[in-house]
């Protein structure tokens, strides 16, 4: 992860303004909503490690609770769309059985 004094994190080839909740790639930019923008971030930070649907849950939502695991896949499915519509390289992966990850395609 890298940690610019511009307040954006970087990923393989996107970008991420922590202070307009901006992701970007190369000349196309899209808004991500609070809970997409924490959820990508999440993702960046640990970065290398596959992330367990509760982990995800329980950092963005804040509580385990069965109704909550379907918002995380909702949620993924936003991220994806969006890292699709900006041309992105970067995809988010499905670990069956164990969760998410980010990863260079």
């Amino acid at each position: 992860i890298i940690n610019t004094p511009d307040g954006t994190l970087h990923y393989g080839d996107i970008l991420l303004d922590t202070t307009t909740s901006m992701l970007m790639c190369q000349e196309q930019s899209i808004r991500l909503s609070e809970k997409e923008y924490r959820l990508l971030e999440y993702l960046i930070a640990n970065q290398g490690q596959i992330l367990t649907r509760e982990q995800l849950a329980l950092k963005i939502w804040g509580f385990e609770n069965e109704a909550e695991y379907n918002n995380v896949e909702v949620y993924m499915s936003f991220l994806r769309k969006k890292l699709t519509f900006i041309g992105a390289k970067t995809k988010i992966k499905a670990v069956r059985g164990l969760g998410y990850e980010l990863r260079m395609s």
